[in-house]
């Protein structure tokens, strides 16, 4: 994979960039019409690299969405952690370092600073400016402190916490958007369908994919599998070692027909061949990735009700959504009457990550526009 041109920042040296013939600070135009080539810097996340080695939604969604705009013919500038790199332009943030951040936001202590992401995108966008910035980082400073000199959108994928409020924001589902607070619009995740492999044929096992945490539910899935005589895999990194060793481990030792492989670096060719995938959420779980790849690979889902998860499984067609363990027990055990072709067919009307990028370019001409919400 060409991984394009990355330039690398520190907070000694600053960064190291190119001007484009053409290019001028600030924004170019005040209006833009649909034909119009967009410079957009995309800020992703100070935690894992994009796309990320292994675990990390959010970065997977941001690498495919970068992608997808360049394909389109677009001029993408991508801020990283370490490691990040997508086609076009990345400026790596070299103070972060994936190896060394938590796997994710449990308490204060796990709250990494970003100042050095602020530092560089401000670096950048002072000196050879864009059309639009789109940030998915968690505390949005640059756009935040910049708020009325550049046009912007940010995305969340998570519940807010308490008295959140951020101008131009986008959340990942209808349900998600409604948590967040009025004004808010959403637009759905994509996949890049065309390299995503499928298959029509399937294994007896199922397999449940996601950090291993209590919000999470890993023993929910497994004490539905045993109950319905099924095999199931659990497969993600330990986020939470005291959930994983009193609630997981000790399921797995008396259940011989559930396993764990750990966390696994891609989901695509474990899913491909499951009976069906199983997502077994304890909070508001705003719109998994890991349902679209299933549907991609022609797998059922087959999960608890939680958050954007019934804006995803249209019950019965490609999956089952339950509200309870029997729910789930049930469904397994008829998993079989779901046709795979359905589930692929599914994601190809509504997953696509070309339709993601025309959501967001919309959105995009909207405030360059002026519009705000």
């Amino acid at each position: 994979m060409d991984r394009g041109k990355n330039i690398v920042f520190t907070a000694i040296s600053g960064v190291k960039q190119k001007r484009c013939k053409g290019c001028l600070p600030g924004v170019q135009e005040n209006t833009v019409n649909q034909e119009k080539q967009m410079k957009i810097a995309l800020i992703s996340t100070a935690y894992k690299s994009t796309p990320p080695n292994g675990y990390g939604g959010i970065e997977r969604v941001v690498y495919l969405l970068a992608e997808e705009l360049i394909k389109a013919g677009h001029e993408v500038i991508l801020f990283g952690a370490q490691g990040s790199h997508c086609s076009g332009k990345t400026i790596e943030v070299t103070a972060y370092n994936p190896n060394a951040a938590p796997s994710g936001i449990h308490s204060r202590k796990d709250i990494i600073s970003e100042e050095h992401l602020y530092d560089a995108v401000s670096d950048y966008i002072k000196k050879e400016g864009a059309d639009i910035i789109h940030d998915w980082s968690f505390q949005n400073l640059f756009v935040l402190r910049n708020a009325d000199k550049y046009p912007f959108v940010i995305s969340t994928c998570v519940p807010p916490p308490p008295d959140y409020s951020r101008p131009n924001l986008v959340a990942c589902s209808r349900a998600h958007a409604e948590l967040c607070g009025t004004g808010t619009k959403h637009v759905y995740y994509g996949l890049d369908l065309e390299n995503w492999e499928y298959s029509f044929s399937k294994k007896e096992r199922m397999i449940h994919i996601s950090k291993i945490a209590k919000y999470k539910g890993q023993h929910l899935a497994i004490m539905a599998a045993n109950r319905a005589n099924k095999e199931l895999i659990i497969a993600g990194n330990i986020a939470d070692p005291f959930y994983y060793y009193t609630a997981v481990k000790p399921l797995l030792i008396f259940f011989p027909k559930v396993s764990y492989i750990g966390e696994i670096k891609g989901t695509n060719s474990y899913l491909k061949d499951a009976a069906a995938l199983i997502q077994t959420p304890r909070w508001f779980d705003a719109f998994p990735l890991v349902i679209l790849e299933a549907f991609a690979s022609g797998t059922p889902v087959i999960s608890l009700a939680e958050g954007g998860i019934p804006e995803q499984i249209v019950d019965g067609l490609n999956g089952f959504v339950c509200k309870t363990l029997d729910d789930m027990v049930a469904a397994m055990k008829k998993v079989g009457q779901i046709n795979p072709k359905d589930c692929r067919a599914y994601a190809e009307k509504n997953f696509s990550a070309k339709r993601m990028a025309d959501d967001y370019l919309e959105l995009y001409k909207q405030a360059i526009n002026g519009k705000k919400w």
